[in-house]
């Protein structure tokens, strides 16, 4: 008996596109019968439509038998914006400071080639596959909440997976590329990787060299971005990269922070660590935000390693250097701005505007004594994705090259500016009872904690790493 034109996969299609867009901007719940409505099919079909969608993680049932688009749903709906999009100039005006800018001063705009799909096909293997990860540190609490992240998804997912074997280079390149041919060559079947410096030769070289071998490696947070000597870039060995806008936390902060000053003022920059990628495109974008305008001065630009004794040191040499307090800084995240707050705590000094989030500590010192704020949380969750991206990857299925999950922009209430305005309010994504090296966009992660072997392969947290499928 021939399937009906009803159950046809096309009409299928249309009954999820009209689903997922009855949801409106706030993506405010709707109840079943509103979707079945939307998607005009009955209660047979509807609900198994919904049962569908919320397995994939398109929708997700709340409470009340209510319904809201999912994480896979808003991160369609995501524009990646990719540094290699635009292009750079030096910039001389700031004395010491090793920084580029954009040659535009206007809006970023999605380049259509970034939204294309890796062909991973000729990487289908029956499961349970053997992991590596080499990550580029554990050294701040962001890096740790993305590592408890995976190790969320792989225990949700021990069934495809046989063993995970995860190797911290301490942020030094050359012991990176070292780990990375430690793991590859041990078998594995796919590699993850967190560049420790995005512009590394030797970390290019081994990522090429497995690639060429038919390794599936994907990124995550720090990708290779240096040209190679045959004039291909590194991120080419990639199959895919799960990361979050850079450039979108880097723009929209900067322009919280100028708009709040009234676009006069001085400001100090206090970026994350030096080459890599997630610094050098924020900073790119701010100063590219800032440059729009002519009131606007920044003074400074210091580079913290992502740590508050980095933001709290930079702030303090600033201050050593005779320097006037400035009207605003701007920090890539929370984890450094924590830092400047008390050191100018310290000093007795007024605290100016600050940008910033990640930290559960930083939201509580700002909101706590009234500092003006502007925060958007690099999501650590990214950790349970690209876990999820390397099952596809090995599932064979079609998989985004650059997978960008979305960032929200969190002010106190009462701090919007014209055109920056919150997704959440900080006094309700706050956790007061939570310790403050809490990051806040981390998602459900092992209550234990998921640590990192060294290059001797101990685990950090004084357990075995490795999964027995």
């Amino acid at each position: 008996m021939s399937r009906s034109a009803a159950d046809a996969p096309g009409n299928n299609l249309q009954r999820i596109a009209r689903i997922l867009l009855a949801f409106d901007a706030g993506n405010a719940p709707l109840t079943a019968a509103a979707l079945f409505a939307a998607a005009r099919v009955g209660r047979s079909t509807g609900f198994g439509l919904l049962r569908a969608l919320g397995k994939a993680g398109y929708l997700r049932r709340v409470e009340h038998g209510l319904w809201q688009l999912g994480e896979r749903a808003a991160a369609l709906a995501f524009s990646p914006i990719d540094r290699r999009a635009i292009q750079f100039s030096a910039r001389e005006d700031i004395a010491g400071a090793d920084i580029a800018v954009p040659d535009f001063a206007g809006q970023l705009r999605l380049d259509p080639n970034l939204v294309e799909f890796a062909d991973t096909a000729r990487f289908r293997k029956a499961a349970p596959y053997r992991l590596g990860f080499s990550n580029a540190s554990v050294g701040n609490p962001w890096r740790r909440a993305m590592l408890g992240s995976m190790g969320y998804a792989l225990s949700a997912r021990a069934d495809k997976i046989a063993r995970f074997d995860a190797l911290d280079a301490g942020d030094d390149p050359q012991l990176q590329a070292r780990q990375i041919d430690q793991l590859a060559g041990a078998g594995i079947d796919l590699l993850l990787v967190s560049v420790a410096n995005s512009g590394s030769a030797a970390i290019a070289a081994r990522l090429r060299h497995w690639a060429s071998r038919g390794l599936p490696i994907v990124a995550i947070d720090r990708a290779p971005t240096a040209a190679s000597p045959d004039s291909a870039t590194q991120s080419d060995a990639l199959t895919a990269f799960v990361t979050a806008s850079d450039a979108f936390i880097g723009r929209v902060s900067a322009l919280w922070l100028a708009e709040f000053l009234r676009g006069r003022g001085r400001v100090w920059i206090l970026s994350g660590l030096q080459g890599a990628s997630p610094a050098v495109d924020r900073q790119a974008a701010a100063l590219g935000v800032f440059s729009e305008f002519p009131g606007i001065t920044v003074e400074a630009v210091s580079y913290t390693g992502w740590t508050e004794q980095g933001g709290y040191d930079a702030v303090g040499d600033l201050l050593a250097s005779g320097r006037e307090i400035p009207h605003g800084v701007w920090c890539d995240s929370g984890l450094q701005g924590i830092g400047s707050i008390r050191r100018l705590s310290d000093a007795g000094a007024p605290i100016p505007p600050h940008t910033g989030g990640d930290l559960n500590a930083m939201y509580r010192i700002c909101l706590r004594r009234r500092v003006p704020l502007a925060a958007l949380d690099y999501p650590a969750v990214m950790g349970a994705r690209a876990v999820e991206t390397a099952l596809d990857v090995l599932a064979g299925r079609p998989t985004l090259k650059r997978a960008e999950v979305p960032v929200k922009v969190v002010l106190p209430k009462g701090m919007e500016t014209a055109s920056v305005k919150a997704d959440v309010f900080a006094e309700s994504h706050v956790e007061w009872d939570s310790p403050g090296d809490k990051i806040l966009s981390q998602g459900p992660a092992l209550a234990s904690g998921f640590g990192g072997k060294t290059e001797h392969g101990e685990d950090q947290n004084g357990g075995d790493l490795r999964q027995s499928g």
